[in-house]
């Protein structure tokens, strides 16, 4: 790919998607899939992010993964 960052119009011609990666150092709780709903919903409407990836990793401080799987979205 040609993708120059300082020319942000180069990414104009590929099909590039932003992701968000969070690290929470804590268990997976009961609301987490909510609470990423909502915050999906305002990146859409107020950051205009109109599509991207969304993932989240559960780990303790040393960053050993938590949860054998991550929470992750496509919007």
């Amino acid at each position: 790919m040609k993708i120059d960052p300082n020319k942000p119009a180069s990414y104009k011609d590929y099909d590039v998607v932003p992701t968000i990666r969070i690290t929470l150092s804590r268990k997976k709780q009961y609301a987490d899939e909510d609470r990423f709903t909502v915050f999906i919903a305002a990146l859409k409407k107020d950051a205009w992010i109109k599509h991207g990836n969304m993932i989240v990793e559960y780990s303790i401080s040393n960053g050993v993964p938590l949860e054998d799987e991550e929470w992750s979205q496509s919007f």
